[in-house]
Order: C-alpha cells, then structure tokens, then sequence
C-alpha cells in the first residue's frame, strides 16, 4: 500500500502568502510527531535507568515513510529529542543525530543542517554514506533538548531502497553528579 501526504492549502496571516500544509490528523503511536500533523513515520526510544534513583533518560528518534520525491531528490522528514525524567537538575542535556544510506556513484545526504552532507565515491559499487554528527544542547536548565528537519538524498537513482538509518544519541549532565550518561536509538 503506497501512502501519500495530504496537503491542502493554508493562508499565513499578515504576509499574504499561501502554502501546502499538511491536513490535521490525529495519531496516538507517537509523542514525536510534529503538532498538528500527521504523517507516516517510524519511531523508536530506548530509555536509562539512572543509578541512585536518579530518573530516567530517553532517547528518541523519528523519521516518516513517507519519502517525497521532487525530480531526482528524495526527503524525508526527522525529528531527535533526550528527555531527562527525574527529580535532578540538569546541568546539561543533548541530543546528537546522524543518518547513514547505502549510495553510489557521488550521490549525496544531508540532514539540513550547515556542513552535515557526505557523498559517496565515483563508483557503480554501493557505499554506505554516513552525514557528520550534529548536536543541540540545552544548558538552560531544561530537562528535554530536542531537533528536527528534513533529510535529503539525491539522485534517487543512486540510492539503494530501505538503506536509509537515523541515530540519535541523548546526553545529560546532572548538577552535582560528575558523570554524563548516555543512551542512543536508532531507526
């Protein structure tokens, strides 16, 4: 069954312009999902267990099915969160994301973020590409730091179908505690 993405159009107040925006739907699988959407999507969360009954840390990570194809690029839509669930503060928290794909003949990815795009050599053979690791940290006192936007992989052509992986690995520092804990998910 192939799934599409509805859009519809929408006005933005003040500036005179329309778009395609996505029609509301409702989806009770996941706590990622960008508000007021729905899209088809893969997710998954590994939580730790802090020591000392410190709480909890939560890795999230979520990227749609749906892959939009506009002329030779395919995108996807992602989104990253660590959550620290505890009684603590936090000095610190981040989450760090990557995707790889299985590509050949110089076709590239990127995560939308500035110098995180990686492209494979000029050969026939499948590589498996891998973007730079980006972060967000929050340092603010926050007990979530979170990230999204939209993976791009071009030509189509040269991308090896269902090879696409997204990590995220979520990081806290506790006030007081001189450890950082780790925990990573992947999809």
């Amino acid at each position: 069954m192939k799934l599409k993405r509805m859009t519809g159009l929408c006005f933005v107040a003040g500036l005179g312009l329309v778009a395609g925006c996505p029609i509301v739907a409702a989806d009770d699988n996941s706590a990622l999902e960008p508000q007021g959407t729905y899209v088809p999507h893969t997710n998954t969360s590994q939580t730790l267990t802090l020591p000392g009954a410190e709480g909890t840390l939560t890795a999230n990570v979520w990227r749609s099915s749906y892959v939009a194809q506009t002329g030779n690029a395919l995108t996807w839509d992602w989104q990253v969160s660590a959550v620290y669930a505890g009684p603590r503060s936090v000095e610190w928290i981040r989450t760090q994301w990557y995707s790889q794909a299985d590509l050949r003949n110089g076709a590239s990815i990127s995560m939308g973020v500035s110098g995180d795009s990686a492209s494979a050599s000029y050969s026939s053979s499948w590589q498996t590409v891998r973007t730079p690791s980006k972060y967000w940290t929050n340092n603010n006192g926050a007990k979530e730091s979170d990230y999204r936007g939209n993976l791009v992989i071009g030509p189509a052509v040269d991308y090896r179908q269902g090879s696409i992986v997204t990590v995220n690995t979520a990081s806290v520092k506790l006030a007081g505690d001189p450890k950082t804990y780790t925990i990573s998910a992947g999809v």
